[in-house]
């Protein structure tokens, strides 16, 4: 059985609290009776409540001062309180609310409403409260759930890092003995530990992004090394995909201030998503300019299908592709873009997508001016240097 609720009735009029208790007690209310302020605060304080009732106008503590103590009490601060105020007093019920007043009612008192008012404040407080339990086991799932996923990705990098390494020695030794198939095996063996380990590494990484902005190993970096990282990390898929991609950079000479690895990986899995969604043989630009601000704007373009305006905002959400189903073509986690997103944001940069149908996709991720020191030889929003990786 539900228990009955409590409420405290605060007001220096005897024959009001008599009417206005009768009336609660009438309705299936449990009441306490307090004749100002302190008086009702210490009956809070003491024995809690599901409502409290005040008047403004009392003597020692008025209605003001008891909503404001309330609200400023941790163990009680979520009580609702219903003031009671004279019809003629207009500015009182603004100055109600902001102190933190639920809800009012107004003399002379409208008895035949009164229960209703009441009962539709305690239905407010029940939902508010069921809310803010769904909330709490919500947030406290989420962080299990992240600091889960936390300690795996740590657990399984080490066995991981093993297989790899002695993959590689297996693969030398079949290598140095010309055994081309078993050394086959091992590049299966080397290539799935290196995709499992990746995506150990962004589940991680995402893990970081939700609590808050990527943490950042800041170091000056020039932006042709960077390109050139990234490029090398991809070559094996590059050639897989019969893909030759045109660097077209300002200058290879730019300084940046960024976390090398990051922002490296963002542009690889630009190109991954790129070389992905677009035919064998397409063509990929990758290009990189000084804005007019003094930014640096790093760009990546295919050729392949493109993708509808509707759908561009969905595809930065995690663990989302145009197809996320288990029989979809295209494999990975759906990560990719929104920890380009996330990596952009680390770096109080921005990152955004231009796309049709049909007409190929361009990636930008930009960085801002203070992280940007540009060679001599580079201009604002044009390409110095072009070359075939």
């Amino acid at each position: 059985m539900d228990a009955v609720p409590k409420i405290i009735l605060v007001d220096d009029d005897p024959i009001m609290r008599e009417l206005a208790s009768a009336k609660l007690c009438e309705a299936g209310y449990l009441v306490r009776q307090a004749c100002d302020g302190a008086e009702g605060l210490k009956l809070l304080r003491a024995e809690s409540a599901d409502l409290v009732i005040s008047d403004l106008d009392m003597p020692v503590m008025n209605g003001f001062e008891l909503t404001e103590a309330i609200r400023k009490d941790d163990r009680i601060g979520d009580t609702p309180v219903m003031v009671i105020t004279a019809s003629d007093q207009g500015d009182a019920v603004d100055r109600a609310f902001a102190a933190g007043a639920t809800s009012f009612l107004a003399k002379p008192m409208n008895w035949s409403l009164f229960n209703h008012a009441v009962k539709f404040v305690l239905r407010a407080s029940d939902d508010r409260k069921a809310l803010r339990i769904a909330r709490d086991q919500a947030e406290a799932g989420s962080k299990f759930k992240d600091s889960l996923m936390s300690v795996m990705s740590h657990e399984l990098r080490t066995p991981l890092n093993a297989i790899i390494g002695f993959g590689q020695i297996i693969g030398e030794q079949f290598e140095s003995q010309n055994d081309k198939l078993h050394r086959e095996y091992a590049d299966y063996i080397i290539d799935s530990g290196r995709r499992l380990l990746n995506s150990v590494s962004d589940m991680l990484l995402a893990s970081d992004a939700r609590s808050g902005p990527i943490a950042v190993n800041e170091t000056d970096v020039l932006l042709g090394d960077i390109i050139d990282e990234a490029l090398s990390a991809m070559e094996k898929t590059l050639s897989l995909a019969e893909i030759k991609p045109a660097v077209k950079l300002a200058s290879s000479d730019i300084e940046v201030t960024c976390d090398r690895i990051l922002v490296s990986k963002a542009i690889r899995k630009l190109i991954d998503n790129a070389v992905k969604f677009s035919p064998k043989g397409a063509k990929l630009l990758i290009g990189a300019a000084l804005t007019r601000s003094g930014g640096l704007a790093i760009v990546v373009k295919d050729d392949g299908p493109g993708i509808k305006a509707e759908k561009l905002d969905e595809i930065t959400a995690p663990f989302t592709q145009l197809d996320m189903s288990n029989k979809r073509s295209k494999e990975g986690l759906g990560l990719g873009l929104p920890l380009v997103q996330a990596i952009a944001v680390a770096h109080d940069g921005a990152f955004r997508l231009d796309s049709a149908v049909d007409e190929g996709t361009r990636a930008i991720f930009s960085l801002p001016p203070s992280r940007v020191r540009a060679a001599k030889d580079a201009r604002a929003d044009s390409g110095g240097n072009e070359r075939v990786a």
